[in-house]
Protein backbone atom coordinates (compact mmCIF):
# COMPACT_ATOMS: atom_id res chain seq x y z
CA UNK A 1 0.00 0.00 0.00
CA UNK A 2 1.12 3.13 -0.87
CA UNK A 3 0.45 5.88 2.50
CA UNK A 4 0.61 8.88 0.77
CA UNK A 5 -2.30 7.42 -1.69
CA UNK A 6 -4.17 5.61 0.92
CA UNK A 7 -4.00 9.79 3.16
CA UNK A 8 -5.04 11.21 0.19
CA UNK A 9 -8.09 9.11 -0.92
CA UNK A 10 -9.33 9.46 2.70
CA UNK A 11 -9.30 13.34 2.34
CA UNK A 12 -6.31 14.69 4.09
CA UNK A 13 -3.21 16.75 3.25
CA UNK A 14 -0.22 14.27 2.83
CA UNK A 15 2.76 15.53 5.18
CA UNK A 16 5.85 13.65 5.87
CA UNK A 17 4.55 12.96 9.45
CA UNK A 18 1.26 11.71 8.50
CA UNK A 19 3.31 9.45 6.08
CA UNK A 20 5.81 8.58 8.20
CA UNK A 21 3.14 6.74 10.94
CA UNK A 22 1.17 4.89 8.56
CA UNK A 23 4.26 3.59 7.21
CA UNK A 24 5.41 2.25 11.04
CA UNK A 25 1.68 0.93 10.86
CA UNK A 26 1.72 -1.15 8.54
CA UNK A 27 4.17 -4.11 8.48
CA UNK A 28 3.31 -6.41 11.13
CA UNK A 29 -0.84 -6.07 12.30
CA UNK A 30 0.61 -4.76 15.62
CA UNK A 31 -1.60 -2.15 17.35
CA UNK A 32 0.55 0.37 19.21
CA UNK A 33 0.57 2.79 21.66
CA UNK A 34 1.49 6.63 21.41
CA UNK A 35 4.34 5.96 23.47
CA UNK A 36 6.09 3.05 20.99
CA UNK A 37 5.04 5.18 17.82
CA UNK A 38 6.50 8.63 19.64
CA UNK A 39 10.41 7.39 19.49
CA UNK A 40 10.59 5.53 16.06
CA UNK A 41 9.18 9.12 14.25
CA UNK A 42 12.37 10.77 15.64
CA UNK A 43 11.16 15.10 15.77
CA UNK A 44 7.27 14.84 15.43
CA UNK A 45 6.21 16.34 18.68
CA UNK A 46 3.83 14.88 20.78
CA UNK A 47 0.99 16.82 19.94
CA UNK A 48 1.38 16.41 16.14
CA UNK A 49 1.10 12.79 16.56
CA UNK A 50 -1.50 12.85 18.81
CA UNK A 51 -3.83 15.25 16.36
CA UNK A 52 -2.42 11.96 13.39
CA UNK A 53 -3.67 9.11 15.13
CA UNK A 54 -7.01 11.19 16.02
CA UNK A 55 -7.50 12.29 12.06
CA UNK A 56 -6.55 8.93 11.07
CA UNK A 57 -9.01 7.53 13.18
CA UNK A 58 -11.89 9.76 11.95
CA UNK A 59 -11.61 9.26 8.78
CA UNK A 60 -10.82 5.01 9.12
CA UNK A 61 -7.33 4.92 8.49
CA UNK A 62 -7.04 3.58 11.89
CA UNK A 63 -9.10 1.97 14.51
CA UNK A 64 -8.29 1.71 18.52
CA UNK A 65 -8.29 -0.71 21.08
CA UNK A 66 -7.60 -0.44 24.87
CA UNK A 67 -5.39 -2.64 26.03
CA UNK A 68 -5.20 -4.80 29.46
CA UNK A 69 -3.36 -1.56 30.84
CA UNK A 70 -5.87 0.95 30.02
CA UNK A 71 -3.44 2.01 27.37
CA UNK A 72 -4.76 3.49 23.52
CA UNK A 73 -3.38 1.64 20.97
CA UNK A 74 -3.67 2.29 17.23
CA UNK A 75 -3.84 0.00 13.97
CA UNK A 76 -4.54 -0.32 10.34
CA UNK A 77 -8.17 -0.33 9.40
CA UNK A 78 -8.08 -3.38 6.46
CA UNK A 79 -11.47 -3.45 5.99
CA UNK A 80 -12.86 0.08 4.05
CA UNK A 81 -13.83 1.64 6.99
CA UNK A 82 -15.11 5.10 6.27
CA UNK A 83 -15.70 8.49 8.53
CA UNK A 84 -16.70 7.43 12.03
CA UNK A 85 -18.05 3.97 10.79
CA UNK A 86 -15.51 1.24 11.63
CA UNK A 87 -15.58 -2.25 9.94
CA UNK A 88 -12.78 -3.67 11.81
CA UNK A 89 -14.68 -6.11 14.27
CA UNK A 90 -12.16 -8.68 14.33
CA UNK A 91 -10.42 -10.21 17.87
CA UNK A 92 -7.41 -8.49 19.15
CA UNK A 93 -4.79 -10.24 21.25
CA UNK A 94 -3.29 -8.78 24.30
CA UNK A 95 0.02 -10.58 25.66
CA UNK A 96 0.47 -10.26 29.40
CA UNK A 97 4.17 -11.19 28.77
CA UNK A 98 5.16 -8.61 26.82
CA UNK A 99 2.30 -6.63 26.26
CA UNK A 100 1.84 -6.24 22.56
CA UNK A 101 -1.75 -5.92 21.29
CA UNK A 102 -1.90 -8.14 18.26
CA UNK A 103 -5.32 -7.67 15.23
CA UNK A 104 -6.67 -11.04 14.65
CA UNK A 105 -7.96 -10.01 11.42
CA UNK A 106 -9.25 -13.28 10.13
CA UNK A 107 -11.04 -13.99 13.52
CA UNK A 108 -14.45 -11.90 13.40
CA UNK A 109 -16.19 -10.96 16.49
CA UNK A 110 -19.55 -12.65 16.91
CA UNK A 111 -22.54 -10.93 16.32
CA UNK A 112 -24.45 -10.45 19.96
CA UNK A 113 -27.97 -9.98 19.30
CA UNK A 114 -28.81 -7.12 21.75
CA UNK A 115 -32.61 -6.14 23.33
CA UNK A 116 -35.21 -4.23 21.24
CA UNK A 117 -34.24 -0.47 21.30
CA UNK A 118 -30.44 -0.93 21.27
CA UNK A 119 -28.03 -0.11 18.32
CA UNK A 120 -24.58 -1.20 17.97
CA UNK A 121 -22.27 0.86 16.71
CA UNK A 122 -19.21 -0.92 17.33
CA UNK A 123 -17.59 -3.72 19.05
CA UNK A 124 -14.14 -5.23 20.38
CA UNK A 125 -13.07 -8.14 21.95
CA UNK A 126 -9.33 -8.70 23.46
CA UNK A 127 -8.08 -12.30 24.16
CA UNK A 128 -5.64 -11.90 27.21
CA UNK A 129 -2.42 -14.56 26.88
CA UNK A 130 1.15 -15.72 25.96
CA UNK A 131 1.79 -14.78 22.05
CA UNK A 132 3.94 -16.94 20.05
CA UNK A 133 6.92 -15.17 20.99
CA UNK A 134 6.77 -15.14 24.63
CA UNK A 135 5.14 -18.92 25.00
Amino acid sequence: MNAAQEIKDKGLKVTTARVKVLDILQPDGLALSHMELEPMLGKIDRITLYRILNDFEEVGLVHKVIDIDGVTRFALCKHNCTTHHHNDNHLHFNCTACHKMYCMDNLPVTAVNLPKGFKATGQSTIIYGLCSGCN
